[in-house]
Order: C-alpha cells, then structure tokens, then sequence
C-alpha cells in the first residue's frame, strides 16, 4: 500500500500510482503538481482505491487507464472535471465542507480511460474506488447481473451522479483518515468502507420500488430549507420554528427532509457546524476551544468525538498537520 505523500512531482507521478496515471501536457517533469495527502491502495485483485486531500499546485492533466466494471468517484471538497473515452462530467462541491458532496458512478463492459483536469490553488478532497470484473469473479458474484442491474446491456457504458448521505460522507471521511492499525487489519477496514461506497452508489442507480418522490412543490420547500439551514440563520432554531418557516409541520418536515437528504435536520446542523470548524482549523489558523465554539460544543472533549467520528480525524491532528 502506497503511503500519503507531501509533495508529489510529475517525474514520479507514474511510479508512485504504480503505472496506473501518468502525465499528458506538463514538459517539466521536476514540477510540484500537489501538495497534501495522497494514496493509491490495491486492496485485492480487482479492487483499487485512490485517496487524494491536496492542494493542486498547476494546471495539468492526468489520464488513468482503468479496466471494466465499476468506477465511483466521491467528492467531498472542490470540483472535478473528468473525461472518460470521449464523454466529460463536471461536478462540484462546496469549498466551505458544508453543503452537499457529489458521487459519480460509472459502468463500464469495456476498459475506460480518465482524463482528470487539475486546477492551480484548488483544494480536492475526494476517493476514487475501482472495482473490476476480477473482484467480481472473485467474491462468486456474476458481473453480468450488475450490467443488468444497471441496464447498460445496450450500451458500453453507463453513468450517474448522486448525492452522498451524511453516513456515507462520514465514511469517505475515514477512508481520507483511516486509524493506524497494522497493514491487515487496515486492508480489512479500507475495504470494508469501499464497499460501503459501492452499496449506496449502485443503490442511487436503483431505488427502491416503495419509494416515492417528492412532489414538485415538496422538493421547493426541501430546496428553501436546505438553503437556510446551509446559511446558518437556523442554527438556534427549534425544530417547530423550522418547520414554520417552510409552511410545514414538524412531521412532513422530517420525513421529506430525510428523504432528500438521508439525514435529519438536526444532524444535518450538527454536520454543516462540524464541517464549518474543520475550515476554521484548517484554514483560518482557530484553535480547537474555537472551533468546538463554532461547532455548537461547550465541551472540547464532546467536539473532538463528534469530530472523529465525522472525519476520521481529531481536531488536534488537524491543527497538526498545518
């Protein structure tokens, strides 16, 4: 397993992905193309995860040689503009940590081949699982099932974006950050949350048959809550007084909340304040006392376990790594 690097260079770019990305347009290959955390883990045959927390320091492009079946592509910060073959897909998520993240999954019956498009002075938080028709083979499952599943039966390719649930962010979060355990027992716990990914992306292609969708006007009133609680205007609210807001009751309040988002309200609060105090860390030089205020926590100890457990990651190994 390949570790997190400080500086990654385009001369080494190759070796370090192990042949799997390379460079197209940058002639200086002793150029510094990222600075942070980033991590290419083949977990088992078939089954390939790439982990990337950096700042893009230039404008380039990569390309990665992927073989079929299934590609999934979380994004929790920045934005990404991928090519694969000849179809291209921007998507974005907030700079600020607190909105909604994106996932891209894409189905393939034939090898792909990505192009990234990087970005000087962005940030990108984001993990990249590849899952191959080998690790099929392997776990007794029939890869001609997923293709029906997905009804690409016509076509090479398929794709789809979804909107990660806060469960799923958390887990994408410890995937950036996973414990330091011994390299087995980190290879189970790596794959475990990759497989967590693919369950929630292959389900946003196929949702349940009892599940119903909002109603346009039900899906506006979502959309001006979402907008509210994203503003920071609510955070003091009751839940009655947020419902009131949006010219609904507390009941239909939560259940169409939750089926938008997957979450509640109030954990959506709790995520978006959490997410707020990681930029303060990060970014604006505060203290953990600080952020634990931002984040709505009279208890450094509370903040730090609620903070853990959303990223994988104390605030003082934040601080840390500045």
């Amino acid at each position: 397993m390949q570790q997190p690097t400080t500086i990654l260079r385009g001369n080494n770019l190759s070796e370090f992905s192990g042949g799997r990305t390379r460079l197209i347009d940058q002639s200086d290959g002793d150029t510094a193309l990222f600075e942070g955390r980033i991590s290419w883990s083949h977990l088992r045959d078939g089954l390939m995860l790439q982990c990337t927390d950096c700042t893009e320091l230039e404008n380039v492009v990569t390309e990665c040689y992927l073989e079929p079946h299934l590609v999934l592509v979380v994004l929790l910060e920045g934005s990404n503009q991928l090519h694969y073959d000849k179809q291209r897909v921007d998507f974005h998520a907030p700079p600020s940590l607190a909105g909604q993240p994106q996932g891209l999954a894409v189905v393939g019956t034939e090898p792909m081949v990505f192009r990234g498009f990087s970005k000087k002075g962005r940030r990108v938080r984001r993990v990249a699982i590849n899952i191959g028709a080998q690790w099929f083979d392997s776990a007794g499952l029939d890869s001609k099932m997923l293709d029906e599943l997905l009804h690409i039966s016509a076509t090479p390719l398929a794709a789809h974006q979804w909107t990660p649930s806060v469960r799923l962010q958390a887990t994408v979060a410890q995937l950036l950050n996973p414990p330091d355990y011994t390299p087995i027992l980190q290879r189970f716990y790596l794959e475990s949350r990759v497989l967590d990914v693919a369950v929630e992306a292959l389900a946003s292609f196929t949702p349940s048959q009892g599940s119903s969708s909002l109603k346009p006007h039900e899906h506006r009133r979502m959309q001006q809550l979402l907008a509210l609680l994203d503003s920071g205007d609510a955070d003091e609210w009751s839940l009655e007084q947020i419902a009131r807001s949006v010219g609904v009751n507390m009941c239909s309040l939560q259940k169409h909340f939750r089926h938008l988002t997957g979450t509640t309200v109030f954990d959506y609060q709790r995520n978006r304040r959490l997410a707020v105090a990681r930029r303060a860390l990060e970014r604006e030089g505060a203290t953990v006392s600080q952020a634990a205020w931002l984040a709505g926590y009279s208890s450094a100890a509370n903040f730090a376990t609620a903070f853990k457990r959303r990223f994988g990651i104390t605030p003082k190994q934040v601080v840390g790594r500045i």
